[in-house]
């Protein structure tokens, strides 16, 4: 491999990099309705050099959001605390709620991207999480043994519907509908 290959493929590495930052930028600050055009202008790159690394703003996106839940899936397991089942439960929820409310142009994508993960792939990425955590606060008597990974989802929906319609105290309005639909999870 020449030099010139290898500074062509990491400056194609860099730009990739470039309109990742700017896509998770402009998702999360102003919605998914922003344009590929738009993206590739913030990234400071081409908008052809923006489709040949994302053929779609869907590939990007996906991308994105595969990256979002890997980063949520490894805050809420390192905020959990490991001897209280029920703070462990309700930790990765407001986890997952706080990282929607401080990006809340992804909050529904990324709520609308675990729901179609669970029913594609129930074992998958955070669902299995919720799964594990829930059925150790069940067996302890701490959550309602009627609690599903889709009442998670439910709460996660609700929240970026909050968040949306709370412009500006998106942080605020999650954490208090987050802590209310918690109430209705407990066993006692």
């Amino acid at each position: 491999m020449t030099v010139a290959e290898r500074r062509l493929r990491a400056d194609a590495a860099h730009n990739r990099q470039l309109i990742l930052d700017a896509g998770r930028a402009a998702f999360a600050s102003d919605g998914i309705d922003v344009s590929m055009a738009e993206i590739s202008r913030r990234a400071g790159v081409g908008f052809a050099t923006a489709q040949r690394r994302f053929p779609t703003k869907e590939h990007l996106l996906r991308e994105i959001i595969a990256e979002e839940l890997s980063g949520m899936q490894e805050a809420a397991t390192d905020a959990a605390p490991a001897g209280d089942p029920w703070e462990a439960f309700t930790t990765s929820i407001r986890t997952c709620a706080a990282h929607q409310a401080l990006h809340p142009g992804l909050a529904g994508a990324i709520a609308e991207s675990v729901s179609a993960a669970t029913m594609t792939d129930p074992a998958g990425h955070i669902a299995s999480m919720f799964t594990s955590i829930a059925q150790h606060a069940t067996t302890t008597g701490m959550l309602r043994p009627d609690v599903t990974v889709g009442d998670v989802l439910a709460i996660l929906k609700g929240n970026a519907g909050v968040i949306a319609h709370s412009p500006g105290n998106e942080v605020r309005a999650s954490a208090r509908f987050v802590e209310l639909a918690l109430r209705g999870l407990g066993a006692t």
